[in-house]
């Protein structure tokens, strides 16, 4: 059996362009592409620090705003819009945190999704090559609709609480002469931020802070649910492998089955790798990062259940084979692939959780019980 030859590097990384954009702009790069040295060597080292703490200079202000909010009893809507940012963007901190520790095995799983990326021949009138190519292309699309969808919902929520407090204080200035300094957030500085010779530069510290938040979650994101759709890809196109492994002659049949193994093995060890918002204006600016929140979870989750049921079909597709024309050894390495299939690759919480749709519901169950707790505590 001749595997599919791979896509070239640069087709590759093509499609995980808006990812890798995002990602060196929070400063890890997924990629061995040649750039500048010196603009290389700065993103390398220094620039995950500056963004680091730029970002957390506003995350202090915003937990010493919450606190002096709570001793002051100031309306439960407020804290309940800064308290989601604070905990948004430190997740977002952790998630990169994380990549950037790893960046070496990011880079080799990176690495071996492009080395086993196939091409198929859409011109090809075979069955097999066009399941393929179907299996491809259903990917690629699904892909392409993350990106699409994840890139709406942030440019809307950034849009809707960066620009809004400006065009509040334009109009306001418009209006009644007066210029009023309303920031995105609110944050308590150690100095009074509540001078128009300091709006422009306080405003354009916490938009900057937003604009990292958001390219830290959407990179993470993004690489984690397309690593699950490549991954998830080649388990259907192993299926498709083990149902053609059989063949007449004994040692061709045991050369494919020892091909779609070591595939199989591969696979699984990449899933291992994984593991390591005026009152109008805050209900428009909560309703936008509730969707933004949800979207992470639900995406999270979704598509760790697909990776899952995906490595479960492995032993239906080695079934179909004809298992039965084998050889007593092949029939023997069939048998273990069936088990083997039988246990799920799972992706995990910190090994606390498996995350799948069931997991999700549980999260918006259990979501909603605290919130509603935490409400009337504080009424």
């Amino acid at each position: 059996m001749i595997e599919a030859p791979t896509m070239s590097d640069k087709e590759f990384y093509e499609t995980l362009k808006l990812t890798r954009h995002a990602l060196v702009i929070s400063g890890i790069k997924i990629s061995n592409e040649k750039m500048n040295k010196a603009l290389e060597y700065f993103i390398n080292h220094y620039l995950f620090y500056c963004n680091f703490i730029a970002l957390h200079t506003v995350i202090i202000g915003e937990m010493y705003w919450v606190v002096a909010g709570i001793q002051n009893r100031f309306p439960f809507v407020e804290l309940s819009l800064i308290s989601p940012c604070i905990t948004i963007s430190i997740l977002g901190t952790v998630k990169t945190w994380f990549l950037y520790t790893n960046k070496g095995i990011l880079l080799n799983v990176v690495d071996r999704l492009k080395a086993i990326q196939p091409i198929v021949n859409k011109e090809s009138l075979e069955k097999t090559d066009a399941i393929k190519c179907k299996i491809v292309t259903d990917s690629m699309k699904l892909l392409k609709f993350v990106h699409v969808s994840l890139m709406t919902v942030y440019i809307f929520v950034f849009t809707t609480f960066c620009f809004s407090p400006a065009l509040l204080s334009s109009y306001n200035y418009l209006k009644t002469g007066e210029f009023a300094c309303v920031y995105p957030f609110q944050v308590k500085y150690f100095f009074e931020v509540y001078k128009s010779s300091l709006w422009f530069f306080v405003y354009v510290h916490q938009v900057w802070a937003t604009a990292i938040v958001i390219f830290n979650i959407y990179g993470c994101d993004t690489l984690f649910c397309a690593l699950c759709v490549y991954i998830k890809m080649h388990f259907r196109l192993l299926g498709l492998q083990f149902e053609k492994a059989v063949s007449v002659s004994v040692n061709e049949t045991r050369k494919n089955l020892g091909m779609a193994v070591e595939r199989h093995q591969e696979l699984i060890d990449l899933v291992n790798q994984m593991e390591v918002a005026d009152e109008m204006r805050f209900i428009l600016a909560f309703i936008t990062f509730l969707v933004m929140s949800l979207s992470q979870i639900s995406l999270v989750c979704y598509f760790a259940d697909l990776l899952m049921i995906s490595s479960i079909e492995i032993s239906d597709s080695v079934y179909k084979c004809p298992w039965y024309e084998a050889d007593q050894d092949s029939k023997n390495t069939i048998l273990f692939v069936i088990l083997r299939s039988h246990k799920a690759c799972r992706l995990t919480a910190w090994k606390f959780a498996d995350l799948n749709l069931g997991a999700f519901t549980t999260i918006l169950s259990r979501s909603w019980s605290y919130f509603a707790l935490l409400k009337t505590v504080y009424k």
